[in-house]
């Protein structure tokens, strides 16, 4: 099989849309960022969908008015990238809005410093694994039934819960790892 028709190659991954809590609409979930002044966290482990409900956020955003600022940091990030990150940030007023992913990489005081340059933004939405810095307006939950859903929407078969339980628990929840191991296995094929 070809790599890219792979029903789990990332660009099909990437184009599954964000699966909002049972009962959440977008309007819902942008409505508690209105309440929160644009200022909070979406909460939840690796693999859980963080980053891609950020992107999937932007054109919300925009539609508001808007200009979003998606910045990626992740356990590699240097000293250096995390400073530059400041300085833009440090560039930035309203209308720009800062969605920062992996906020958890900062120390408490590189946190301290751009939460203060972040002040003059119309907001600032970041993703930790844990509950903390801002409030939380949504935590992920990853699932068996989800993993399931997921896969069923790329390749129109249905996973057994006995598959996507023994994934799930193989991978801790790791969604992002659970597709990557299924996309290996659709290659071997």
């Amino acid at each position: 099989m070809r790599p890219r028709d792979n029903p789990f190659a990332a660009h099909r991954v990437e184009s599954l849309p964000f699966r909002l809590p049972a009962g959440l609409t977008w309007d819902a979930f942008l409505a508690r960022c209105v309440a929160a002044n644009w200022r909070g966290a979406i909460v939840g482990p690796q693999g859980s969908g963080k980053t891609t409900l950020l992107e999937q956020l932007i054109p919300h955003l925009r539609a508001r008015g808007f200009t979003p600022h998606l910045v990626l940091i992740h356990a590699g990030t240097s000293l250096a990238e995390k400073e530059a990150v400041l300085a833009q940030v440090r560039t930035l007023r309203a209308p720009d809005l800062l969605l920062l992913d992996g906020a958890e990489q900062f120390t408490t005081r590189q946190w301290l410093m751009l939460h203060s340059a972040a002040s003059p933004l119309a907001g600032c939405l970041i993703t930790v694994h844990y509950t903390s810095r801002l409030p939380t307006l949504l935590e992920t939950q990853p699932s068996p039934a989800l993993l399931a859903e997921l896969t069923s929407e790329l390749t129109g078969e249905l996973l057994f819960d006995t598959d996507a339980v023994a994934l799930f628990q193989r991978h801790h929840g790791n969604l992002r790892e659970c597709l990557r191991t299924l996309y290996d296995q659709h290659a071997l094929a």
